[in-house]
């Protein structure tokens, strides 16, 4: 099994009102990280800031939740009772620039995720699939959102990113205070 199969399973538990378009955006950050989302840092970091102000922080929350190929969603209801939002910005852009994924590894996934998403412990259906797939394919495979039943169950406040970066960065910043 690959590991985004076993990130589909995790994600099937943990999100089990996933849709078929909540599939194809975990894929397409597992593939190709954040770098859809970074055309102009300082434009991140304002639409940052204003989601760091409507979130609740929670320090009782997960930090992050993996989605493969080293990299995480981390969560910003935890994050805020860390880290600054400029923090945040500074690893999620870093890791924007650096992430490379190709059209064919997104392919390969989206045919196994087809031929196996019951298997992974999905609840949705082959019609509800095969039409969101339909649309997704004549749209050219873009970056999408979280469905709307997502975003009402679960409420995502996250930015993508490499896993553990703020472990980097507690360590630099460790190393600066004793010195």
């Amino acid at each position: 099994m690959e590991e985004f199969e076993e990130i589909l399973i995790q994600h099937a538990k943990k999100y089990p009102l996933m849709t078929p378009q909540d599939c194809m955006k975990l894929l397409y950050q597992n593939t190709f990280g954040p770098e859809h989302a970074v055309s102009d840092p300082e434009q991140s970091l304002g639409r940052l800031i204003m989601e760091y102000e409507e979130t609740e922080a929670d320090e009782n929350c997960e930090l992050f939740t993996p989605i493969g190929n080293g990299l995480c969603r981390l969560e910003l209801a935890k994050a805020k009772t860390l880290y600054s939002p400029e923090e945040v910005n500074d690893w999620f852009v870093s890791t924007a620039n650096s992430s490379r994924g190709s059209l064919a590894d997104f392919m390969h996934k989206i045919k196994v995720f087809r031929l196996n998403y019951k298997a992974y412990g999905y609840r949705f259906s082959e019609d509800e699939t095969a039409e969101f797939m339909a649309k997704y394919r004549s749209q050219a495979y873009p970056p999408v959102h979280h469905s709307d039943i997502y975003r009402e169950a679960y409420h995502p406040h996250y930015r993508v990113m490499y896993l553990n970066r703020w472990e980097l960065h507690d360590a630099e910043k460790y190393l600066k205070d004793l010195i």
